[in-house]
């Protein structure tokens, strides 16, 4: 019997730039912008909402990620 992944819950955190440590690595802040509707999940309006949030950040924008939570199950 194959496993089932079932996902609980999706948020989208923005990765921020916050300067950089003495060797030089970046470092970053995360803002969350909190729980999203599993079933109505769309990367492409999680990417527009971030773009017309970002002029009024006082950083930079890292990166944007996908955090999801799921349980799997036999």
């Amino acid at each position: 019997m194959p496993a089932t992944v079932t996902t609980s819950k999706i948020r989208v955190n923005v990765k921020l730039n916050n300067g950089t440590t003495a060797t030089g690595a970046t470092k970053t802040v995360s803002v969350s912008l909190g729980n999203l509707n599993k079933d109505a999940f769309d990367a492409d309006k999680a990417i527009s909402i971030v773009s017309l949030l970002s002029p009024v950040l006082d950083k930079s924008i890292v990166t944007v990620e996908k955090v999801e939570t799921s349980t799997v199950s036999q």
